[in-house]
């Protein structure tokens, strides 16, 4: 296989009397017959050759400016990956596994979940130098944040930097000009953005969302090309981190459950490109923690994709009510557990905790073997709860004691399940 610039190198090359290996099955035309007429020629009357072989062709200009603007014995410079190497800056990161600088992430996640709130408490702790979630440091302590308002709604924003009691002198909002709404595919949008990037140089840039910055919509890869490349090359010329705010697919069930819809990289909406070109794609749900779904319930964070490294430990957290209104996050560096209805074992566990809280002094195995029988518990699942609730229960004789009893040990701590 050869591309029209090895054929055309072939052919200067032949003409010039350099050593040439060709195999005309690769030459297509006009190219063969360039090819043919200067191998059938007689010496020195190459060009001659060349010449009088393309005068029928109405590109003959154009085919004989190209081989003989062609410098023979050209090779082109292929530079290895050690020859750039050196000119190439490392990774680096605004949050450590989270947030890359100079490349995009993604945050995914249903309609209410809080997107907008960790947005928001994001720019509060660069702003205020209050370390990240997970208690890393601030790389540019009270360096701007970009937050481009898509929606054009910025007195929602102004309410939530008032309970964070932020300096809103740091945060920049872009908004749209009257009457319209923010398309970053738009040359002018992409140009004021690159302006503000240039004066204000931020720490973090938000798009939020790119639902609403974008009007070509979403599925199709050639009408995100241009606005995803614009944000890559932005995030790259900037050198700080840019977020973009997604929204995930209506799951089949629909509704209002899709803010506890547990997210895949699947689960986001559009195409497939959009997460293809990020190089960290985070996504937030609720978790229900109880038999019944709370919105107001904790939430989970977590990294769906990494191509920077290994993925961060999920973090949790929970609104923070205010008085009299609003709220903050509050984070939790162990993220909430699904909830799951109690098995047999579970109901066992917490009956043989109560009755063991109930008699400091201890009961003997026989009694409770006994009086868990009376509750539907048989010997086996009272020992593989003894078990489970691990140093909890302290033996008063040797394990294999008659007259041995089951102490409750309120100082040993259950240890958690993986």
């Amino acid at each position: 296989m050869l591309t029209q610039r090895m054929q055309v190198q072939l052919i200067a090359d032949r003409l010039a009397g350099f050593p040439t290996q060709a195999d005309v099955r690769f030459l297509s035309q006009p190219w063969l017959v360039c090819w043919n007429a200067i191998a059938s020629a007689t010496p020195g009357h190459e060009q001659d050759a060349l010449y009088k072989a393309t005068t029928h062709l109405p590109e003959q200009k154009e085919i004989l400016q190209a081989i003989l603007g062609t410098r023979p014995g050209y090779v082109p410079s292929i530079p290895s990956l050690k020859d750039i190497a050196d000119t190439l800056p490392p990774i680096e990161w605004v949050w450590k596994g989270w947030i890359p600088r100079g490349l995009i992430s993604v945050l995914g996640a249903s309609q209410g979940s809080g997107k907008s709130f960790v947005a928001t408490d994001l720019s509060y702790r660069i702003i205020h130098n209050k370390g990240f979630p997970d208690g890393s440091k601030i790389m540019r302590p009270g360096a701007n944040v970009v937050y481009v308002d898509a929606e054009s709604v910025p007195q929602i924003l102004k309410e939530r930097t008032d309970h964070y009691a932020m300096d809103q002198s740091k945060l920049y909002l872009m908004l749209s000009d009257p009457g319209e709404m923010i398309d970053l595919s738009l040359p002018k949008y992409q140009d004021r953005l690159t302006e503000m990037a240039a004066a204000l140089k931020p720490e973090l840039i938000i798009i939020d969302s790119l639902s609403s910055v974008h009007s070509r919509g979403q599925n199709n890869v050639e009408d995100l090309r241009e606005l995803v490349g614009y944000l890559v090359r932005l995030a790259g010329w900037a050198n700080c981190g840019l977020v973009l705010v997604h929204h995930i697919r209506k799951p089949p069930s629909g509704g209002g459950r899709m803010m506890n819809v547990d997210l895949g990289m699947e689960d986001l909406s559009g195409s497939g490109y959009i997460t293809q070109q990020a190089r960290v794609v985070m996504g937030l749900h609720v978790v229900q923690t109880g038999p019944e779904f709370d919105p107001n319930g904790p939430r989970e964070l977590k990294v769906l994709k990494n191509n920077l490294g290994a993925y961060p430990k999920p973090l949790g957290f929970t609104f923070e009510r205010l008085y009299p209104d609003g709220a903050k996050l509050q984070w939790d560096l162990n993220a909430p557990r699904e909830y799951r209805e109690p098995t047999q074992l579970d109901e066992c566990k917490e009956w043989l905790e109560d009755l063991l809280c109930s008699t400091p002094e201890g009961i003997k195995v026989k009694e409770v073997l006994a009086m868990g029988a009376e509750h539907g518990f048989n010997r086996t699942m009272i020992f593989r709860a003894r078990d489970e609730l691990g140093g909890n229960i302290s033996n008063t004789l040797g394990r294999r004691s008659k007259g041995n009893s089951w102490k409750w040990d309120e100082k040993v701590e259950v240890p958690e399940e993986a």
